[in-house]
């Protein structure tokens, strides 16, 4: 018998290694960390355009707050306006119906009399 004498390969060359490339050990050329990075940036962007807007919110909350209490004030001054302008014109109408249909009108200086009011006693 023989024995035969165990055939030695020759060991295979190793390449000499080369470190991957900052990409390549990233992750970043996978189309699934891609996606990933292209939802957190939406998540992020979506987060930053809430609090804009909750922040536009509260501004124009607080204007038309103000507005608000500016059309109160100028109402009641309308109003105020408004029955200052009856008033008027109610003397005005009274005053026109004195002269028309009553004659009346105003007195002239020696028109005036002055009554006193003087309490005599008798002691």
């Amino acid at each position: 018998m023989r024995t035969e004498a165990p055939s030695r390969r020759p060991a295979p060359q190793r390449e000499p290694s080369v470190a991957p490339s900052l990409w390549v050990w990233s992750g970043l050329g996978r189309w699934s960390t891609l996606l990933l990075l292209l939802v957190l940036a939406s998540i992020f962007s979506t987060g930053l355009a809430t609090v804009d807007v909750t922040r536009q919110h509260r501004q124009m909350s607080q204007e038309l707050e103000e507005l608000r209490q500016q059309v109160y004030l100028e109402q009641e001054e309308r109003v105020r306006l408004l029955l200052e302008i009856s008033t008027f014109a109610r003397a005005d109408e009274i005053e026109r119906i004195a002269r028309e249909q009553l004659q009346m009108r105003f007195p002239a200086a020696d028109d005036i009399v002055v009554v006193r009011n003087e309490v005599v006693r008798n002691d």
